[in-house]
């Protein structure tokens, strides 16, 4: 899309971007109850408020997943009872559990970033196992498919890294089972969702971990992209732009292969 469609998109309402975000990529179906991951942070409710004022529209149920980490205290304890409290105002029903993800690190020899995220996404497949749904919505933004990205490069990778996060993606689970999962807010800016709950006098929790450097995301966060737009003050957009021609690329190649496939290969069982 050219700069002027993509200005004429950021001018319309959030909620009418996700709506429409939601529709080009076929995230969700009628009738269909969708988990919804929320943390209590900015993205997380951004995401969850826009849900729930679009639920009709949609035709959905929604179902509200918070997990406490153990991993920040009182403060990991008192995201979990804000979470519950809004889950009460919105009248959307919730499941808010708790794992330790220190032992899961230990046991696995993981960083405490792939262990968070592992112990997150097998504690969201069995929400939507028990609810009988097999999709979660995450507050993924278009500031977090930048950090990926450049991670993503730093750690060395070819095209299907560099087109970053997808708006739905299958993801198999520590247990074996396979849980569909959605960014409806793929295309939105982190500064967006801030500004959309103060400007619905919402009062999102801060997770202080988001500050720790020992973190490789919070250091391309805070060091290594503010260094980048000294630079190229447009580094944000350009790392979206690599993002979407190796996307298109791979799609080339996959249709090409699909054309290819049938008179060429000869399949053995």
């Amino acid at each position: 899309p050219s700069e002027r469609d993509s200005l004429m998109k950021r001018q319309q309402p959030l909620s009418r971007r996700v709506l429409r975000y939601i529709g080009e990529h076929d995230l969700v179906s009628e009738n269909e109850l969708l988990v919804v991951g929320v943390s209590g942070g900015p993205d997380s409710l951004c995401l969850l408020y826009i849900l729930a004022s679009l639920r009709k529209i949609l035709k959905i149920k929604l179902h509200i997943a918070h997990l406490n980490h153990m991993l920040r205290g009182a403060e990991s304890d008192a995201d979990a009872e804000y979470v519950s409290s809004v889950a009460q105002g919105l009248d959307i029903p919730a499941t808010i559990e708790r794992r330790d993800v220190k032992a899961y690190r230990k046991g696995h020899g993981l960083s405490l970033e792939e262990a968070a995220r592992n112990v997150r996404y097998a504690f969201f497949s069995e929400v939507a196992c028990s609810l009988g749904a097999d999709t979660v919505a995450v507050g993924h933004t278009a500031d977090d498919q930048i950090e990926t990205i450049l991670m993503r490069i730093m750690r060395g990778t070819g095209l299907t890294g560099l087109r970053g996060m997808q708006p739905l993606s299958t993801l198999r689970v520590a247990d074996g089972t396979r849980l569909r999962v959605v960014r409806p807010l793929l295309e939105v800016k982190r500064e967006e969702t801030e500004a959309y709950c103060t400007a619905n006098r919402l009062f999102p929790r801060s997770d202080s971990s988001n500050l720790v450097p020992s973190q490789l995301r919070n250091r391309v966060r805070t060091q290594l992209l503010p260094l980048l737009r000294k630079y190229n003050s447009d580094i944000d957009e350009a790392v979206l732009r690599l993002a979407s021609d190796a996307e298109f690329d791979l799609a080339y190649i996959e249709d090409e292969v699909a054309k290819l496939w049938g008179p060429v290969v000869i399949e053995q069982t």
